[in-house]
């Protein structure tokens, strides 16, 4: 297990030093797009610039994770690595997978408790069944030549076809694909690069210039897109358009998520705190924003101070649920005690791996 130290003047649960701070920087910067994008979203109809804002984040942070994913990912699936994915991955979804079916029925929202529905990842969850398979696909992969070449042509004929579905979220386990399989390729090793000035200003370019894109792909195309989950027939273009608009998104959000990880500080910061806890965030933070969708409170943010307001309470959502008394309190739930599930080694150990 992990151990949790506290840093100066922080109150934020966080890793042992021996982690690398540049890593859990990346992911903390990302959690919070997540986060803030998720809570935006249902904001688009009434705040200023809500939509450009909405666009901005989601061209590039789930493939940012993505890549960032492949990157971390071991080459070799041991059964040490196979019972860690049981441990982060799986039981987690399983929890949460009921927890939040629990809730929509609590709310009183519609909800199906049938098996179908189960397998169907509710909102953000389908990133802990894609990340599962795609981390098993791994070895695969880390073989294969020409493999982001291969990755790209199986994501550009996954929006031809209507075989796969929400289930597993198997469509965007396709659709993002190229992310992963590009972080695989560039290795770990890749994160250890300090880029020059000149390299960091080359990247706050590409942020600016991502924002009037933003606004052109609110403007003239649906947020369908956004979601790499659906096919260019539901979306109403032809498998030509289709295909080059999924090409220009890769390649906006690869340059976008190149430019956040030349400008990620590389030493502790508040985010290392959020990024070692990434995963508290994530599975928690749902709750809040579809309780707030379900209200009118997302009708009163339609002004500057307001929209300002609401990333406060964004902030505020990511600093609490990666807080050390969160992180203590809701570790069962997070992080499910699995090892009754799992083989023991020959030490007599359930062979679960340490938490990357």
């Amino acid at each position: 297990m992990t151990t949790l130290v506290r840093p100066e003047s922080s109150d934020v649960a966080v890793a042992p030093a021996t982690r690398d701070p540049y890593i859990d920087n990346v992911k903390g910067l990302l959690i919070l797009l997540v986060v803030l994008g998720h809570t935006v979203g249902q904001t688009v109809g009434s705040s200023p610039g809500g939509r450009t804002i909405y666009t901005l984040i989601y061209l590039c942070h789930m493939p940012a994770f993505a890549m960032l994913s492949g990157m971390l990912s071991a080459t070799e699936l041991t059964g040490r690595r196979a019972a860690s994915l049981v441990r982060d991955l799986l039981a987690p979804y399983v929890v949460f997978q009921l927890l939040y079916m629990g809730f929509y029925t609590v709310m009183d929202q519609p909800m199906n408790w049938t098996v179908n529905q189960f397998l169907t990842p509710v909102y953000h969850l389908w990133f802990l069944p894609a990340l599962l398979i795609w981390r098993m696909l791994t070895p695969l992969f880390a073989q294969l030549r020409g493999a982001v070449v291969i990755a790209v042509g199986i994501s550009l004929l996954a929006g031809a076809t209507t075989v796969l579905s929400h289930p597993l979220a198997l469509n965007r386990v396709a659709g993002m694909l190229p992310f992963f399989v590009l972080g695989v390729w560039l290795g770990r090793g890749r994160l250890a690069y300090r880029p020059s000035t000149r390299v960091r200003l080359a990247a706050v370019i590409v942020l600016i210039a991502a924002v009037p894109i933003a606004y052109l792909v609110g403007s003239r195309l649906p947020n369908l897109w956004l979601y790499w989950n659906s096919t260019y027939q539901r979306i109403g273009v032809d498998l030509t358009d289709g295909v080059l608009i999924r090409l220009g998104l890769m390649a906006v959000a690869s340059a976008m998520t190149w430019a956040i990880m030349m400008l990620a500080p590389r030493r502790q910061t508040v985010l290392t705190g959020w990024g070692a806890n990434s995963m508290y965030p994530y599975l928690l933070h749902g709750f809040a924003v579809l309780a707030f969708a379900w209200s009118t409170l997302h009708r009163r943010v339609d002004s500057i101070p307001a929209l300002l307001a609401l990333v406060a309470v964004v902030v505020a959502v990511v600093w609490i649920t990666t807080s050390r008394p969160v992180v203590w309190a809701l570790r069962p739930l997070v992080s499910p005690p699995v090892g009754w599930l799992l083989r023991k080694t020959p030490s007599g150990q359930p062979s679960v791996g340490i938490r990357a």
